[in-house]
């Protein structure tokens, strides 16, 4: 059975630094994350976390689904739409009316699809620079 907790940076940094290492992602500084980091789990065992960055305003974004690699596959099934789902209602719950994130990756865009997220725009590039 799937449970889902909320994390702060301060604790969960080192777990998802070790994450991203493990999937060649770039590893980003503390500084770049938002306090809230919601985490699912079974048995005892982390398997995704989604940092959430919230606004000023009604809306939040979900940023950085990151998976525990070394998970067995069988705590994962339905983890991510358990860990959605609840990360949703959380954010309703304080306030926040519209949800949105970014991705090409087809299991997460598939994941987002079939929770009724609407795709924004099409052949688009986001772009970042650390100024």
């Amino acid at each position: 059975m799937h449970e889902c907790r909320l994390e702060n940076k301060d604790r969960y940094y080192e777990t998802l630094v070790e994450w991203w290492t493990k999937w060649n992602f770039p590893v980003l500084d503390k500084s770049s994350l938002p306090e809230r980091i919601f985490v699912v789990s079974a048995e005892g065992v982390d398997l995704y976390a989604v940092p959430v960055y919230a606004s000023d305003c009604t809306w939040c974004m979900i940023g950085f689904v990151t998976g525990n690699k070394d998970a067995d596959k069988k705590y994962r099934k339905n983890a991510l739409n358990f860990l959605l789902y609840n990360t949703e209602q959380y954010m309703k719950s304080i306030g926040y009316e519209l949800i949105m994130t970014v991705s090409s990756n087809p299991v997460l865009k598939k994941l987002f699809e079939d929770a009724n997220y609407m795709s924004s725009s099409k052949n688009i590039v986001e772009y970042i620079k650390k100024i």
